[in-house]
């Protein structure tokens, strides 16, 4: 575990120890050290949905995290009380996340919103459906509502049906908007680190460090003629697609309209995060990629979310997401 540099912060000089493994530091001449709060081996949790894009970008700003994903959730957790198996109490500073943090706010956190993602629901490109009303989306997934009253006439689909687990931002988003409760039985889970054996096989998806629920969710609707899936918009890949929802596309414009318009917007349409913590002692590694997506790599950052299959904020570019500076950073609801 790594020292962090000396911090000249009355901030810091109030803190004790951070994170997993964290040591109070002893106050001297008002300065602070706190041992770096991330996990032995750097491990960097939060959404499945932005892990390969964070990996691109630790890679591209030199930061050395552990990118490992897990869901939104595990990210959250790191950032307040800790997650079990994963993290403990305040052990990163920073999270991406595919979705904002869940309220209340607490002191010093930040929801920095990077860019705009599509919910698909995801089918086989042999599948004549094109448009899915949100009521039969919730039919297919739900057999109860968010009031967890029993939908009629729910669960009858024969689709083959996946989902991303409980700990994903996703299916926080999808519950949420579609307004389901239980998940029908026999709906099949996809959570990284466990994915089904056809994403783990030779012609599946998850060779090496870019293993992901969602790719593996685009796998499985892309080889399935009989599935439907739910999942970011960097689950699309040839052989599959997205259905529009109540007749509106999943297009960039209609995703845009999320900011600007959102009555009018694709209905699952959302944000995407790389949220903070300010009163989390940031380790060396997470300094070096936040200094470089709000600085000079600023564009590359982007540039690597919308190859990704993600959506840039404005046609203007370079993270012009609203907030305070309108690079994003503090454009969610904990600002």
């Amino acid at each position: 575990m790594k020292t962090m540099t000396w911090v000249m912060s009355a901030a810091v000089i109030a803190m004790s120890a951070v994170g997993c493994g964290g040591e109070s530091g002893a106050t001297m001449g008002g300065t602070k050290s706190v041992a770096q709060g991330l996990g032995p081996n750097l491990e960097f949790y939060g959404s499945d949905t932005l892990k390969a894009a964070l990996i691109a970008a630790d890679g591209a700003a030199g930061a050395g995290l552990n990118v490992q994903g897990k869901g939104s959730g595990v990210g959250e957790g790191c950032l307040r009380g800790g997650s079990a198996g994963f993290c403990g109490a305040g052990q990163q500073a920073l999270a991406p996340m595919s979705r904002d943090m869940k309220t209340p706010c607490l002191t010093g956190e930040k929801s920095n919103i990077i860019a705009l993602d599509a919910v698909n629901a995801f089918v086989n490109s042999a599948n004549t459906l094109t448009n899915i009303t949100m009521a039969d989306l919730q039919k297919t997934f739900f057999a109860t509502n968010a009031s967890n009253v029993a939908i009629p006439g729910s669960c009858t689909s024969t689709l083959t049906k996946y989902r991303r687990d409980d700990l994903s931002g996703t299916t926080d988003t999808f519950k949420s908007l579609v307004g389901g409760g239980s998940f029908c039985p026999g709906v099949i889970v996809v959570a990284d680190g466990s994915l089904p054996a056809a994403c783990t096989s030779t012609a599946g998806v998850s060779a090496g460090a870019n293993a992901s629920a969602t790719a593996c969710i685009g796998y499985l609707t892309a080889t399935d003629s009989n599935a439907i899936g739910y999942s970011g918009d960097s689950a699309k890949r040839t052989g599959n697609k997205a259905l529009s929802v109540n007749s509106i596309a999943p297009s960039v414009d209609n995703v845009r309209k999320f900011l600007t318009d959102k009555a009018n917007a694709y209905p699952l349409a959302r944000a995407l995060f790389l949220n903070e913590s300010t009163t989390n002692m940031r380790s060396d590694e997470e300094a070096i990629i936040y200094d470089w997506v709000y600085g000079s790599g600023k564009a590359q950052f982007e540039n690597i979310l919308v190859t990704q299959g993600f959506i840039s904020c404005n046609t203007s570019g370079a993270l012009k997401c609203g907030g305070v500076n309108n690079d994003g950073r503090g454009a969610g609801v904990c600002n």
